[in-house]
This record gives structure tokens, sequence and C-alpha cells, in this order.
């Protein structure tokens, strides 16, 4: 219960943080984006109801701070990332026994992949919204940048995250007894 408010609690916090922190000179100034790392911890650790929760609130707010609306034309609509984040989420909670059991570079992975892929699709909703298609090093740096730091960055809250209550788990190995 107080992993899952401290994930709830991160995400928000989270979501300001990442407004304020530079860009990236060497990724075509690109933002970084720390909600998605936060979310795949939370969709690897936690049980599936409180993993939808979590992609509830995770969608919902990146939505609410990302919302594109030019003239009167919405580009990315509300609820497109709360659909994505319990796609995903539901795809994570299929390796969660193998994070349970210490395995830090999937969540790595997750996080990087997560990254890659919410910014391609949001960057094709928004070629569709405006019928036009445009892709140079920018625009590849711009989506590929954030998913890179991601991947890097992901082992660091890994570490974080496990030093609340319950973020070891001990499991036995077998073959082998409980006490010495």
């Amino acid at each position: 219960m107080i992993r899952a408010l401290v994930l709830f609690a991160a995400v928000y916090v989270a979501l300001i943080a990442q407004d304020f922190l530079p860009a990236l000179p060497f990724f075509a100034n690109a933002r970084l984006l720390l909600v998605p790392i936060i979310f795949c911890y939370g969709a690897l650790w936690l049980p599936f109801p409180a993993m939808l929760g979590l992609a509830l609130w995770s969608g919902l707010l990146s939505d609410l701070a990302n919302l594109h609306v030019i003239g009167d034309q919405v580009e990315i609509g509300l609820g497109w990332s709360i659909l994505f984040y319990v796609f995903t989420g539901t795809l994570l909670q299929t390796l969660r026994e193998a994070f349970a059991g210490g395995r830090w570079e999937i969540h790595a992975l997750a996080s990087g992949v997560l990254t890659l892929l919410l910014l391609a699709g949001q960057y094709i909703m928004i070629c569709l919204r405006r019928e036009s298609f445009y892709f140079d090093g920018t625009v590849f740096w711009h989506i590929a940048g954030p998913a890179i730091a991601a991947l890097f960055l992901a082992p660091f809250f890994y570490f974080f995250f496990r030093l609340f209550p319950g973020g070891f788990r001990q499991q036995a190995r077998r073959g082998r007894r409980l006490t010495p």
C-alpha cells in the first residue's frame, strides 16, 4: 500500500519536475520524460488492479500536461495515453515474476521501449491530424533521445524505489534450507 501511494505521488512530482529539467543538447534539445520510467516500475511491481489505477493516473496527468490544441483542432486527444499505459502495463505484468526476482534490466529496457513507443505514437498522431509527414534528424532525436535517456536513468529509479518498505523480496532458492 505504501509503495502504491509513493508511486502515485512520484508520477505527480515527476510530471512537474520534467518540465524544469534542462533539455538534452546532445539529443537535439530533446526533453527528458520521467513518467514512463516510474510507470514501468509500477507496472512491474504492483498487482494488476493497482497497475490499472496507476495507468489511469499516469495517462490522465500526461494527457492534461501535453494537451495540444491549435485553433479549433485537438492534435493529441485526451485519453490516448491512458489507453497506451493500460495496454503496455498489461503486457509488462507478464514479466512481473522475473522482475520480483531482482532483474533490474527488465525495468531499464521496458522504460526505454515504452518511452520510444509513447513519443512515436504522439508523433504519428500529430502527423495524421496535420495530414503531413515530416521526418528529419531533429524529429528522430526528439523521439529516440528521451528513450535512450530513459534506458540509462531507469536503474537509478529502480534502486531508489527499492529503498521503500517491501522493496526487496527475499525468495528462498529451490533446494536450499531457509535457516542456516
